[in-house]
């Protein structure tokens, strides 16, 4: 497996040299983490209690605000955390490929980008393409971006109950309905044009007459691999989805976190048209190799 690893880091990293991309090291510790309302991030502090800040969810601050300075092509390796995560695929702590691409059609690009990597370093085929609504629509007879809650409570009754169910707001009701009817069947495909609920840190556009995120999730043999986005580059709008995720975390019972000013300071100075993608390197050797566990494949096991 440590044979296997090498290759495909050597492989990836051959890949973005032809494609003209700078590798970069970041930071592990920032000052502020992601605002995901789902991502819960470790804190750090020194012999005395100070903080310190946080390990890194993602490099995805620290390579935006190089972005801003400098727009050419740039990726990194490296390790990036999450607390609260174990399990067949997740780990504390696991190596993540992120790249990001000044470009004038950043959301094309971008899935062509997915499509290249996956013919490159792996033997699957050219990964279908398949939006959001048409996952519903062919497994669920729904349009997702206009369901009604009381739609979308009845359909997860079955897997958690009524009351659970309309506990449920519309985001957590989808991402319920997502992961039990479409992920196991993606087992070569990109989904994307996800609703507008799940933009994060992408675009927002009209395709077929709803409002989507234009973003796209790469997923092979049922596993979700990478996740890309065409970027937002509004600052303003950016501020809000953070006071957004502020506010949802809250209700949710989770920790206040900073609000990464750094941010929102480089995508105001002028940041480019452009697409970034967040790969999961131990889960694409999970599934090149056939192994059964994300833990399977990383060097050393995490401590239980």
């Amino acid at each position: 497996m440590l044979e296997a690893r090498a290759e495909l880091l050597d492989q990836l990293r051959t890949l973005f040299q032809s494609r003209g991309s700078l590798e970069v090291d970041v930071p592990v510790i920032a000052e502020a983490p992601a605002s995901d309302p789902w991502i819960d991030s470790f804190s750090v502090s020194d012999p005395g209690g100070v903080s310190q800040g946080y390990l890194l969810s993602s490099p995805e601050t620290y390579l935006k605000r190089l972005l801003a300075a400098n727009p050419r092509p740039i990726h990194s390796i490296g390790k990036a955390f999450r607390a609260s995560e174990s399990g067949r695929f997740h780990a504390r702590e696991f190596t993540m490929l992120e790249w990001y691409r000044p470009s004038n059609h950043p959301f094309s690009d971008m899935v062509r980008d997915l499509q290249e990597l996956v013919v490159s370093v792996t033997d699957f085929a050219l990964p279908e393409v398949i939006s959001y609504r048409q996952c519903f629509e062919a497994t669920l007879s729904m349009n997702p971006h206009q369901a009604e809650h009381a739609q979308l409570v009845e359909l997860a009754k079955p897997h958690v109950g009524q009351r659970a169910a309309q506990s449920l707001d519309g985001d957590s009701l989808l991402n319920l309905l997502f992961a039990s009817h479409i992920e196991p069947e993606l087992t070569g495909h990109i989904v994307i044009d996800f609703p507008t609920v799940q933009a994060s840190l992408a675009e927002i556009a009209s395709v077929d007459g709803d409002r989507v995120a234009k973003r796209a999730e790469l997923y092979l043999h049922g596993v979700e691999l990478a996740n890309g986005y065409a970027e937002l580059t509004d600052a303003r709008e950016q501020g809000r989805r953070f006071d957004e995720d502020a506010l949802r975390r809250q209700q949710l019972g989770r920790p206040e976190v900073p609000r990464d000013q750094a941010l929102l300071d480089a995508l105001e100075s002028g940041f480019p048209t452009s697409y970034g993608v967040a790969l999961g390197f131990d889960r694409l050797l999970m599934v090149v190799s056939g192994a059964e566990r994300l833990s399977d494949c990383l060097s050393f096991m995490e401590p239980v």
